[in-house]
């Protein structure tokens, strides 16, 4: 069979796209989306496909190296798929998100540029994230290496990251800078206690083996809770790994486990059961306190979470006098965080288990000035909620990637708040959002902030003014 050939192209590449992709042009004008390449670099793509009139492809060689091209601090970079920039300092990593912003905001919400300001960096840009979710798996990831080794790699144990496109897959991780280092020693010690005691990885084509999934947490002052997902009732065998790691490391002060007999991994529909230690993970911001339990949906950047909240709170001035809607709240954070400035909370989500987190946190802080509601947004938020609760004065608004309903945005409209402060971490579907609101709300602040450096997610705060 004749092997299918791809045409190469010289690609000037000026900017970061989604899923670790850079974006460049050719001297014709044609623009390329391409993995291996970093903006300033000037390389040779072979191309792939054309979708929607834009082509993707894989750098083959770099002609011209970018100024801006660091050595990746990880081992593991490039295989995991848990970081996409890592080989990209980190002023152009913040330059390139800013840009993000500004360019659908002005492109799509057809803003003035000047109202857009800098971002906002994380000051740590390694070691930051508060929650990693890790697989066992018989089938590893292979590298490069391994595979000219000749060894037999077969049904091994592995624990990690899915590998990016594919199934079954598992990156063994030995070092993630994404967590703490605690992190590393607990999950390296599961892994080889499990196949020194032969207890079985999880087998994702026959449904076979005990060991599935781990969480771990960790807060700011370095506690940490286990959470262990498993295919069968909890043995000897697994008793015995948690004593283990009760023994040796003092840091775990909660430890759970769950039983999954399902063919996916979610966690969401499980029953998770304490083994030892604390009820809740406990995290201090600025001046709440929030109780962060097994299956708890909390902010994954802790310190650079307190700072996004912070903006909030300037971005909506609020005096004691006002009534405030919170919507997609979530574990009801950002309203807990403001409640002290306002005369009530009204927060609204659609996950039944994070309203429930939501009140236990406000019972937590003593605050008495906050509702939660659980259900969609676009159900909820309606004239029987206003007649109940008055007009809202202010509104946050944190939706998903998706952006907001129709519904919702017709619904601001009809209620008319004097602000709304939009958050969201796909600028695309908030510049089009914002578009919506034209002729009934002036967009006079935008502040891009970044909450997950070596990856290409942005985070976005607008402020919206009644006109």
């Amino acid at each position: 069979m004749r092997r299918k050939t791809y045409k190469k192209v010289e690609v000037d590449f000026t900017g970061i796209a989604h899923k670790g992709l850079a974006v460049g042009r050719t001297e014709e004008g044609i623009v390329i989306f391409a993995k291996g390449a970093v903006p300033g670099d000037l390389a040779v793509v072979s191309l792939n496909r054309k979708r929607k009139g834009v082509w993707t492809g894989q750098t083959e060689s770099i002609i011209k190296y970018s100024r801006h091209r660091v050595n990746p601090k990880c081992e593991h970079f490039g295989v995991c798929g848990g970081c996409s920039w890592q080989q990209l300092d980190y002023a152009e990593q913040i330059q390139q998100k800013e840009q993000l912003v500004r360019d659908a905001m002005l492109k799509i919400g057809k803003l003035d540029p000047l109202i857009i300001e800098s971002i906002l960096p994380c000051e740590n840009i390694y070691n930051y994230r508060n929650k990693l979710e890790f697989t066992f798996s018989t089938f590893k990831w292979l590298t490069n290496e391994e595979i000219k080794s000749e060894k037999r790699f077969e049904l091994i144990g592995a624990l990690g990251f899915h590998r990016p496109e594919t199934f079954d897959r598992i990156v063994d991780i030995n070092q993630c800078h994404l967590q703490i280092e605690i992190s590393d020693l607990i999950r390296n010690f599961i892994r080889s206690y499990a196949l020194e005691h032969f207890i079985s990885f999880y087998n994702i084509k026959q449904h076979t083996g005990i060991l599935r999934n781990l969480i771990i947490r960790t807060n700011q002052i370095e506690e940490v809770m286990v959470v262990l997902s498993i295919s069968e009732p909890i043995s000897d065998q697994i008793t015995e790994l948690f004593l283990e790691l009760k023994n040796r490391f003092s840091n775990i002060v909660s430890a759970y486990y769950a039983i999954n007999r399902k063919k996916n991994d979610s966690w969401f529909d499980l029953e998770c059961c304490k083994v030892f230690g604390n009820d809740h993970l406990l995290e201090k911001m600025e001046h709440v306190t929030f109780q962060i339990g097994p299956k708890s949906f909390f902010q994954t950047n802790t310190l650079q979470s307190i700072k996004l909240y912070q903006l909030i709170r300037s971005f909506a001035e609020l005096s004691g006098q006002e009534i405030v809607y919170d919507l997609y709240c979530g574990v009801g954070s950002i309203g807990i965080f403001l409640a002290k400035d306002a005369k009530f909370i009204i927060g609204i989500e659609e996950i039944p288990e994070a309203v429930l987190d939501a009140e236990c946190n406000a019972r937590l802080n003593s605050i008495n000035n906050t509702r939660f509601y659980a259900g969609d947004v676009k159900m909820i938020l309606n004239e029987e909620l206003v007649l109940n609760h008055g007009n809202p004065d202010v509104v946050i608004i944190d939706p998903p990637r998706a952006g907001l309903h129709q519904d919702v945005i017709q619904n601001l409209i009809l209620f008319g708040p004097q602000k709304i402060v939009y958050v969201s971490c796909n600028p695309a579907t908030q510049a089009r959002d914002i578009a919506l609101f034209s002729g009934y709300y002036k967009v006079t602040r935008i502040k891009p902030v970044d909450m997950f450096p070596q990856t290409n997610h942005t985070e976005s705060i607008a402020l919206l003014i009644k006109l």
